[in-house]
């Protein structure tokens, strides 16, 4: 399959299920389907995760870039000190309205806080919110990236942490936190050309979606997730509403495609992801 650009950032992992799978219930009378809102919970833990992603994303490219908005553009972006030392303190401001090259709608402000350059070991980047909205969804919360140098295998290793994570819509509020370890396993020798970077994703996350269904999901599995490929390549995810089967996900062993295998309950089904 014709591999694509994905729309995340540097240390991003998108969870993307959006199977309708139906768990029967392992009774003789099968008659009801005890997780009719699997699809739900996957679906607003995808847009949970890919929101914080897309946040860091946002404050990657501003470093990156270096250097001041111009006045009649947006977003403008303020770095303090303006210079090679940290700590810095970073804002974007969207204004009212921004549309990005990405197509996006963002208004408010994103901060954050860097002590060291994201690529250095010890470094802290605080990414937090002021009336910050995209495509008419506000965006609260914190998220925390901190990078805990290199492994044994000499791979960057990095804790991400989303606490209290809230998604609010025309539907009512999405909740999410989540736990992950990142590791750098190609393409930071590279820095100026995220497309070649590939990560291996493990962790934990939680939430209540806006129907008030909580879940937990896990990576059994670590994910292989490639910048410049638009799906999970490889790994294992379980997700489990409450009340509700577990549905575990194998996304398969390294091909860049749009294909998994979900289980529930003894039933196996492909789903293709979008």
């Amino acid at each position: 399959m014709k591999r694509k650009a994905v729309n995340f950032s540097l240390i991003l992992v998108i969870v993307s299920l959006t199977a309708n799978l139906s768990c029967k219930k392992e009774t003789e009378t099968n008659t009801k389907d005890p997780s009719a809102n699997v699809s739900k919970v996957a679906m607003e833990n995808s847009t949970s995760e890919a929101a914080f992603a897309d946040a860091f994303r946002q404050v990657d490219k501003a470093c990156k870039e270096n250097n001041l908005k111009n006045i009649n553009s947006c977003p403008i972006v303020t770095i303090t000190p303006f210079d090679l030392t940290y700590p810095k303190d970073l804002v974007i401001d969207y204004g009212t309205s921004c549309t990005g090259d990405d197509g996006a709608a963002r208004s408010g402000k994103i901060l954050a806080h860097l002590t060291k350059s994201y690529i250095d070991s010890g470094s802290v980047t605080t990414v937090t919110f002021d009336n910050y909205y995209v495509n008419n969804r506000k965006i609260t919360g914190t998220e925390i990236i901190t990078n805990h140098g290199m492994n044994g295998g000499g791979h960057h290793v990095f804790d991400v942490t989303i606490q209290n994570g809230n998604l609010y819509s025309v539907d009512g509020v999405t909740v999410y936190n989540s736990v992950q370890q990142r590791e750098w396993i190609q393409g930071d020798n590279t820095l100026l050309n995220p497309l070649d970077d590939v990560y291996m994703i493990t962790g934990t996350a939680s939430g209540t979606t806006t129907d008030g269904t909580t879940y937990t999901l896990i990576i059994n599995t670590p994910l292989k997730v490639a910048v410049n490929c638009a799906w999970v390549e490889s790994g294992i995810i379980e997700i489990t509403p409450l009340n509700n089967p577990t549905i575990t996900v194998d996304y398969g062993t390294g091909d860049c495609d749009n294909n998994a295998v979900a289980t529930c309950s003894g039933y196996t089904t492909n789903i293709v992801m979008p």
